[in-house]
């Protein structure tokens, strides 16, 4: 019986003008993402190979991360150019994207896409597959014959789905394809497995919007006010609950704003100054004690810093678009995790830098960075939020399964 509903949802899909235009949008925008940041990735590629340091230079550069193309993240914060100096970092832009439109909307990477455009997509597919059928009479005829409840309900979850992923991944996996065939996206093993996750991830998330669409359709007697409960549902799990935990996290957080934070750093210099002009003879432990002092300021703030990360997103993880965002960009290597992780060692960087500079040593040594492996990214979180969006997945088609057993189809 499964098999006949399955079949039957996915002629009823391919024979319907909602199914075309909803594949092709997400198709036009797929590509579209490809192609604006592969070109955006092949400038920012292009930067690097200007701006990366030479030997004995103390300079921190990280390279573009060719998953950036289809998860953005924090990569633009991540391939800055970090120069060492006696006294700190000095930050410079760096690698900027190539593409000013940036500036005024979010980048239309893959992740984006998926977090916002598809899980739409999906709502739009399970909104009236019970609530069509109950308004048709349909509904009534099929479980007088004997069709069991959660065979129906199974069915047409499976059908819908199939309908919506399929076209999706292979839409994905071709324009990833061509993409491959540019010398200059090189994907390593280790990135393939990365990118089979991230689709994975992907799929699951989209999987829980097409439940919740089916568990309200089960839930309402009519398409129309089906569709009207899920977008408002919509609305909060994809825009409003992201934002409400990073809100409340900073009004239990005490974290200093970045222009405070500069500004004891400046008072700390001019001090240290003065007192070096009157004891030239130990420049060095002055430079040490500034080194020192801004260290001990710029790990506070990190450790407050990540507090308030840690708070937002155990609150923001209430929305599975928050919770299908950390794990997609932490997978890609261009998450909130990594991107501490990095800077970490760019401070550490620069104290063995000034370390060597003291003892008039100029070998110093070039920066390297490793990405965290795909076993550390899941131990660190990734595997919690991928499990959260699998119990939510159980949970929707639970509820959804309860609602079409207790409801009337007449």
């Amino acid at each position: 019986m499964i098999g006949t509903i399955v079949k039957k949802e996915i002629a009823a899909n391919l024979l319907s003008y909602k199914f075309f235009v909803v594949i092709l949008l997400a198709s036009v925008l797929i590509f579209t993402s490809f192609f604006v940041l592969d070109r955006d990735f092949k400038r920012r590629l292009a930067d690097y190979q200007l701006i990366k340091p030479q030997p004995g230079q103390p300079n921190a550069v990280l390279a573009p991360n060719p998953l950036s193309i289809l998860a953005k993240g924090l990569e633009d914060s991540m391939t800055r150019s970090f120069e060492m100096g006696r006294i700190g970092i000095d930050v410079r832009t760096g690698q900027t994207g190539g593409n000013p439109i940036f500036g005024f909307f979010a980048s239309p990477d893959f992740v984006y896409i998926v977090k916002v455009v598809l899980s739409l997509v999906a709502l739009l597919f399970g909104f009236d597959a019970i609530s069509r059928e109950r308004e048709d009479g349909t509904l009534k005829l099929a479980l007088a014959n004997a069709l069991p409840r959660s065979t129906l309900l199974f069915g047409k979850w499976l059908g819908n789905f199939l309908s919506l992923a399929v076209p999706v991944l292979l839409v994905t996996l071709l324009g990833i394809a061509v993409m491959s065939l540019d010398p200059s996206v090189r994907l390593t093993a280790l990135g393939t497995g990365r990118l089979v996750l991230l689709l994975a991830v992907s799929i699951v998330y989209i999987a829980l919007f097409l439940s919740l669409g089916l568990l309200v359709s089960a839930v309402t007697r009519k398409s129309a006010s089906s569709l009207v409960v899920l977008l408002l549902v919509w609305a909060l799990l994809v825009f409003v609950l992201p934002n409400l935990g990073t809100l409340l996290a900073r009004q239990v957080v005490d974290l200093p704003s970045v222009r405070a934070l500069t500004e004891k750093k400046q008072q700390i210099w001019t001090r240290e100054v003065l007192l070096g002009m009157s004891d030239r003879a130990n420049w060095d432990v002055h430079y040490l004690t500034i080194n020192s002092e801004f260290n001990r300021l710029e790990e506070d703030y990190r450790v407050k810093f990540e507090q308030l990360v840690r708070l937002a997103k155990a609150i923001n993880r209430i929305s599975p678009a928050a919770s299908y965002l950390y794990a997609a960009t932490e997978i890609a290597g261009t998450g909130i995790g990594e991107e501490s992780r990095f800077k970490g060692d760019v401070v550490r960087y620069k104290d063995r830098v000034v370390e060597l500079m003291l003892k008039g040593s100029k070998d110093i040594p070039a920066f390297g960075y490793a990405y965290r492996s795909v076993g550390r990214v899941l131990a660190e979180g990734g595997l919690f939020d991928l499990a959260w969006l699998l119990v939510l997945n159980v949970i929707v088609f639970a509820a959804g399964y309860a609602a079409i057993v207790r409801s009337d189809v007449r």
